[in-house]
């Protein structure tokens, strides 16, 4: 079996018959479906032909918004009052894989999930050409854009479950490229809204989510990181070849880069601060969209190398830690690291076909 089909596979085993994703089936903290990791892997499995069981994860998703639908008519409603709006008022950004949601606030409160969802719905309608899904979904799609519009500003935790009191522009991209993406299935004037927002959200990513010529981790921060890349692909704030996006991905190679493997920032503890295998191949989805192939495949290869003897792909792989006296804390904490981890296999798929099929370039 070829490593695309086993990543295949193992994605579509693990499909709840909800229609639902488990980030990870083997590692009990990621026992529940993100919208996040979801979308991706659902985004995958379109671009490899598996469009059914792709429309499968976005019809739970759209029912599991619509069973909390008065979540999000509550958030529309109070900004409309122009009230602050709390964190704990927001809709969860993972769920059972039944739809409920889970207790607690470890990194509850995220606003990229709906973003990416929103992109992920855009790029699966384009590419199965439902209409009947599409008129389906509308109302569903309609309340997550205007829930999103007026809170792209608002403070909460990055893509990895962390700094809630800060507003990243990874995350305010997500939403970016969600508003931007959705507007043919939304009706005027909403569309007209998203329009006139979109110019304010890129200038401020421009212009607040920069410092000394390239892309941030977190408004105030110096820092870069990994998911920054998320700002040319997938979610198209600015093309691969804009300077900004050339000095970002420079850094992001000078600091986080190793023999290709990337880490996620360069404080990062969690688990040792190891490499992580979907953002390897989401540096060679960037390179794939700009042209570059033959960095593409080198990226490929180191990914396609950290398959292990079961045919999985973890979370992080821990050739080069970047604190390797925090590993054995972790382990002895939640145990062993993820392994299968959706995303991983997911990015790896989205690679391959990037590779295979190369898009237009930059």
């Amino acid at each position: 079996m070829s490593l695309i089909n086993r990543s295949k596979q193992v994605i579509l085993e693990h499909q709840h018959t909800s229609g639902a994703f488990v980030a990870s089936p083997a590692f009990d903290h990621y026992r529940y479906s993100w919208l996040r990791d979801g979308t991706f892997i659902a985004y995958s499995l379109d671009c490899v032909g598996e469009t059914e069981a792709a429309e499968r994860f976005f019809s739970w998703a759209a029912g599991t918004i619509e069973a909390h639908r008065h979540k999000a008519s509550d958030i529309i409603e109070r900004t409309r009052r122009g009230e602050e709006i709390p964190q704990h008022l927001l809709l969860h950004t993972r769920y059972t894989v039944d739809g409920q949601e889970v207790q607690g606030e470890w990194g509850t409160y995220q606003l990229d999930g709906y973003g990416t969802w929103l992109w992920g719905m855009s790029e699966h309608l384009k590419n199965s050409g439902n209409e009947d899904f599409a008129r389906k979904v509308k109302p569903t799609l309609t309340l997550i854009a205007e829930y999103l519009l007026p809170l792209w500003r608002m403070p909460n935790f990055d893509c990895w479950e962390e700094y809630g009191d800060l507003v990243h522009p990874s995350t305010v991209a997500a939403i970016y490229g969600g508003l931007k993406s959705i507007r043919p299935w939304v009706d005027e004037p909403l569309r007209q809204s998203i329009e006139s927002e979109l110019s304010v959200i890129k200038h401020y990513l421009l212009s607040m989510g920069t410092q000394d010529g390239r892309f941030i981790k977190s408004i105030g921060s110096q820092d870069v990181d990994a998911s920054l890349l998320w700002l040319h692909v997938p979610f198209s704030v600015v093309e691969g070849g804009h300077p900004v996006m050339v000095a970002t991905v420079k850094e992001i190679e000078e600091t986080l880069l190793h023999q290709n493997g990337v880490h996620r920032y360069a404080h990062d503890v969690y688990y040792g601060g190891g490499q992580w295998v979907f953002l390897s191949a989401w540096l060679g989805w960037h390179y794939a969209e700009t042209g570059n192939l033959n960095r593409s495949v080198e990226l490929l290869k180191w990914v396609e190398g950290q398959f292990n003897n079961e045919g999985h792909l973890p979370e992080q792989v821990h050739h080069h830690m970047l604190a390797p006296e925090h590993f054995s804390r972790w382990v002895e904490q939640w145990g062993a690291p993820a392994c299968p981890l959706l995303w991983s296999h997911a990015l790896h798929l989205i690679l391959a076909s990037k590779v295979e099929f190369p898009q237009k370039k930059d």
